[in-house]
C-alpha cells in the first residue's frame, strides 16, 4: 500500500472510530435530555397540581358565596311575605275598625222598626246582610255569647244574682255585640253574667 492510500485508509478508519464514539455516546445524551425533559415535565406537573388546588379553593368560594346568597334571599322573600301579611291583617284591620259603627246602626235600625212585615225592615235587613257579608269577608267573627262567661272576649256589664248552679258564670244575656278579626278582638261583648248566690 502507497502513503498516500495508508494516509486514506487510516482517516477512513479515524472516521469509522468518532462515527462510533457519536453512536454510542448519543444514548448518554439521550439520557441526559431526558431527564431535563422530566424535569420540565415534573414542574409543570406540579404547577398545573397547584393550579388545580387555587381553582378548587376559588370554586368552593364561590359556592359558599352562592349558598349565602340564596339562604339571604330566602330569608328576604320570607321577611317580605311576613310584612305583607301583616299589612294585609293590618288594613282589615282599620277598614273592619271603621265599619262596624255602620253595622252597628243597621242593627239598631231594625230593632227600632217595630213592622217586621214592612219593606223599610226587609230592605235594611237585606242591606245588613250583605254589608255583614262583606265585613266577614275580610275576617270578622262574632264572638259567641251562648257560653261561659270569658273576660278575655266578654265585659260583664251586668252581674245576675241565679239559683241554678248551672247558670252560675255563664252569660245570660248579650247587650251589645263584640267582634273579632282572626284571633284579635276588636270589641269584647258586652253581657249580663248570671252568678249564684
Amino acid at each position: 500500500m502507497s502513503a498516500s492510500a495508508s494516509r486514506k485508509h487510516k482517516f477512513d478508519e479515524d472516521a469509522a472510530n468518532r462515527a462510533k464514539e457519536e453512536n454510542t455516546a448519543s444514548p448518554q445524551g439521550s439520557k441526559a435530555e431526558k431527564t431535563v425533559a422530566g424535569e420540565k415535565k415534573d414542574d409543570m406537573i406540579t404547577a398545573l397540581e397547584k393550579r388545580i388546588e387555587e381553582l378548587q379553593e376559588e370554586a368552593s368560594q364561590y359556592k359558599d358565596e352562592a349558598q349565602r346568597a340564596k339562604a339571604d334571599f330566602y330569608n328576604y322573600r320570607t321577611r317580605v311575605e311576613k310584612d305583607r301579611s301583616r299589612d294585609r291583617v293590618l288594613a282589615a284591620e282599620q277598614a273592619v275598625d271603621s265599619l262596624l259603627p255602620v253595622l252597628d246602626n243597621l242593627d239598631r235600625t231594625l230593632l227600632a222598626v217595630t213592622d217586621k212585615e214592612s219593606a223599610l225592615f226587609k230592605g235594611v235587613a237585606m242591606v245588613q246582610r250583605q254589608f255583614f257579608g262583606a265585613m266577614q269577608a275580610l275576617g270578622l267573627q262574632v264572638i259567641d255569647t251562648g257560653c261561659r262567661f270569658d273576660p278575655a272576649v266578654h265585659e260583664a256589664m251586668m252581674v245576675v244574682d241565679v239559683t241554678d248552679e248551672k247558670e252560675d258564670g255563664m252569660v245570660l244575656e248579650e247587650l251589645h255585640r263584640g267582634y273579632k278579626l282572626g284571633d284579635k278582638v276588636l270589641r269584647a261583648a258586652q253581657v249580663r253574667v248570671g252568678k249564684k248566690k
